[in-house]
């Protein structure tokens, strides 16, 4: 990770919450940060130059444009692994794949850990596809993997999302906008036109920056550039765009130790816990999601810090603090594909 100073490391963080909507927002997020229009301009680029970000573009929400998603999990003997790994990161509504579990590095007694005679899934990815597709995307790719079973473990409420590295806490904790949980039944699903596919298809990719920032993606769509900007601005406020901003790859700047932990929780009990768990600042994502008996826990929660000690004792810091006994904690050990969701 480069080194930054004060003003670009606000920059940065207001890189990732997101740009405003407006003619010129490199020089409206200058002003709040104290650097030029040309010198915010000139973080990005060196930015991607260097390798810590993954791009600058739109962030979608995937249910909200009519996409369904989950968390995949399958234990896979190692000596297989990496060839079923690159199966499941060859389909391309597969953003995310991990080899999860306990590092030799941290004795397996500690919080977290697997103890004695656990054998949990040890593959994660998360597949997202149109809803209508979903279904049919998740029987191939079983029968691509057999032997090997495939659980899907769809969210069935969010408590928070939309991750914001500060390289300046980058031992303490990660800054997250703070989002009320979302239920299956509260989403508002569009039914885009072909402009707004249009639009959806642009944007998600890694788009260049200059000062007019929308005026030449409005060109490429065939719109004036007010037209995009309130397009953008209704789906913002519907909650169908999150966020147009930087992308960074938490590896390269110091987050290298990502966690997943996870709880078995009453289900009278998910709505307070996942709230104070998603209270933590160093809590990415949380989400609720079905209880298996081969993996018998239902409050997931992501973390990250530098190192894997970090990570477990951070864990067993947020279950302290929670409330939340008995946790497992799955390290993520390899890296197989991580990638931004792709639409239409």
């Amino acid at each position: 990770m480069m080194v930054l100073d004060e003003q670009e490391a606000t920059a940065l963080v207001a890189l990732q919450r997101g740009i405003a909507l407006t003619e010129r927002p490199f020089a409206k997020l200058g002003e709040t940060c104290g650097l030029s229009e040309e010198a915010v301009l000139a973080l990005i680029q060196r930015l991607k130059a260097a390798g810590d970000a993954r791009r600058f573009g739109a962030v979608f929400d995937a249910r909200r444009l009519g996409y369904a998603s989950a968390l995949c999990a399958m234990t896979v003997p190692r000596v297989k692994l990496a060839e079923i790994a690159a199966k499941v990161a060859n389909v391309s509504g597969v953003t995310h794949a991990y080899e999860r579990g306990w590092p030799t590095e941290l004795p397996v007694s500690l919080p977290g850990g697997p103890g004695a005679g656990k054998n949990w899934p040890n593959l994660w990815f998360t597949l997202a596809a149109p809803s209508k597709d979903f279904a049919s995307e998740l029987e191939t790719l079983r029968a691509e993997c057999q032997p090997y079973a495939i659980h899907a473990l769809p969210a069935t409420r969010r408590f928070k999302i939309d991750v914001v590295f500060d390289v300046r806490t980058r031992d303490r904790d990660e800054r997250v906008e703070p989002r009320l949980p979302l239920l299956k039944e509260h989403l508002q699903v569009v039914e885009p036109t072909v402009l707004e596919k249009a639009i959806v298809h642009l944007m998600q990719d890694d788009l260049p920056v200059c000062s007019r920032f929308f005026s030449p993606l409005a060109q490429q769509v065939g719109v004036d550039e007010a037209t995009l900007l309130e397009k953008l601005g209704a789906w913002q406020a519907s909650g169908v765009l999150r966020r147009v901003g930087l992308l960074l790859r938490h590896r390269e700047i110091g987050f290298k130790a990502n966690g997943m932990c996870c709880w078995d929780v009453p289900e009278t009990e998910i709505q307070e816990m996942g709230r104070r768990v998603a209270s933590f600042p160093e809590v990415t994502h949380c989400y609720e999601r079905p209880r298996m008996d081969i993996f018998p826990f239902r409050l997931y929660a992501m973390i990250h810090t530098p190192t894997w000690q970090g990570t477990q004792q951070l864990f067993e810091h947020i279950g302290r603090e929670a409330g939340l006994s008995q946790g497992q904690l799955l390290l993520s050990l390899t890296e197989f594909k991580k990638t931004s969701m792709q639409f239409f």
